[in-house]
């Protein structure tokens, strides 16, 4: 991750030692220049000295003596050709009478002409710098240790991060503990007692629908069973359906429930229309040659979830027929998008103010409130990855699910491979 936390920290880590680096060098830098000027002040004083006071051929000795009190020394022969093959004979044709500075690099000598010859006196005793890399070594070893405390605090983190994101797809079996006493150590913590809390609404949640559903099986069992004593078979047969929607109806509540709490898997499977209008006609309670639903999908096929977007299509269909003045809808398919509309006035907010649960329109009159609907189909939608969208032409509401169909049946058996081709 280019902007994550640990990069950062690395990154103000790289500046930080940089800028060390570079304030120390030029500390170091202007400190040598500045003993280096001082130390040519101080030879130049040594210079005056010895020309002014001992410029008396017979006291060449004694300004020797002098150099030597003072801490100088003379130079090897090795060192005085390697300064001179620098100098380039500058110092032999010198007119100085007696001494004078030689300066070669950062090194300072004082040069004192003696019988005809040079020599070259270098101070015995440096200025050493000991201290100061001391101190920059301490220095960039506290910034380094920082750093590696700063990561040892912040590797938690990405630990952390992991189990976010495994309790964002859903698992709940995961402990969030870190034995830190700082704000991580405090978050991590919070986050697991958040996570040890919703672990435990989400089961009571499970136990309460499911004994609800449980008691609503119950009753309904009981109807079935009394429903096969009746001796009229048409009522026979009205009740044996009216208890198997109702059966229906709790298995489709489970399913909103999954939705609502994003637990639910999607198995995906290819299917007709034909056989989806059917199944959602039952969903429906309507007969199978009721005429309330045109369609005439016969080749036309999906891949998704069957059940969910069954409830998708059945809660649009029983809107369309609620608030439709001839009690009729239409299915169409338009490329690759399905195609449901029903005559009627438009809806008088946006789409997106119907997909809110409970969600009604402010004036009583205008009867356009979807109720839970709306927001099934949305949720169901978003969980298959697909989009719907409302217009409103020639007194028609149309409402299209985008990219759902799949090809015409036909022409997907056609591309299949031939036996023996």
């Amino acid at each position: 991750m280019p902007f994550s936390i640990f990069s950062k920290i690395v990154f103000l880590f790289v500046i930080s030692i940089t800028s060390f680096a570079a304030f120390s060098y030029y500390f170091i830098r202007s400190q040598i220049d500045h003993e280096n000027f001082q130390t040519q002040i101080r030879h130049q004083q040594f210079i005056t000295t010895i020309n002014q006071v001992l410029a008396d051929k017979s006291n060449r000795y004694s300004a020797e003596v002098y150099l030597h009190e003072l801490g100088f020394q003379e130079i090897t022969q090795q060192e005085l050709h390697e300064i001179l093959a620098k100098q380039k004979g500058k110092i032999e044709n010198d007119e100085n009478p007696l001494a004078h500075i030689v300066k070669v690099g950062n090194k300072i000598f004082i040069s004192l002409k003696s019988q005809g010859d040079t020599v070259l006196y270098k101070e015995i005793q440096k200025t050493s710098y000991r201290n100061y890399y001391l101190a920059i070594s301490v220095g960039a070893f506290l910034i380094t240790m920082i750093f590696i405390f700063m990561l040892q605090g912040f590797i938690p983190i990405n630990e952390l991060r992991k189990k976010v994101h495994l309790f964002s797809n859903g698992e709940m079996n995961i402990e969030c503990k870190i034995d830190q006493q700082d704000e991580i150590g405090d978050l991590a913590l919070a986050f697991d007692n958040a996570i040890k809390k919703i672990k435990g609404m989400n089961e009571s949640r499970i136990l309460f629908l499911r004994a609800i559903m449980h008691e609503l099986r119950t009753p309904i069992t009981k109807g079935m069973i009394v429903a096969e004593m009746v001796d009229n078979p048409l009522q026979k047969e009205r009740l044996l359906i009216t208890f198997k929607r109702l059966n229906a109806l709790i298995e489709q509540f489970a399913r909103i429930e999954q939705l609502s709490s994003k637990n639910y898997k999607i198995t995906k499977e290819m299917f007709l229309m034909d056989r989806l209008v059917e199944h959602v006609k039952n969903m429906l309670l309507l007969e199978h040659d009721s005429t309330c639903i045109l369609a005439d999908l016969p080749n036309y096929s999906l891949e998704t979830d069957f059940e969910l977007f069954s409830l998708v299509i059945k809660n649009l269909l029983d809107n369309a027929l609620k608030y439709s003045p001839d009690r009729q809808v239409k299915i169409e398919v338009s490329g690759k998008d399905l195609v449901i509309s029903n005559r009627g006035a438009p809806l008088k907010e946006d789409l997106i103010h119907y997909f809110k649960p409970y969600f009604h329109h402010e004036n009583p009159s205008d009867a356009h409130g979807f109720g839970l609907g709306m927001y099934i189909i949305k949720s169901a939608l978003d969980t298959l990855e697909l989009h719907l969208s409302y217009a409103y032409e020639d007194e028609r509401n149309i409402f299209t699910i985008h990219g759902c169909i799949l090809q015409e049946f036909g022409n997907l058996f056609s591309k299949l491979p031939k036996k023996g081709g």
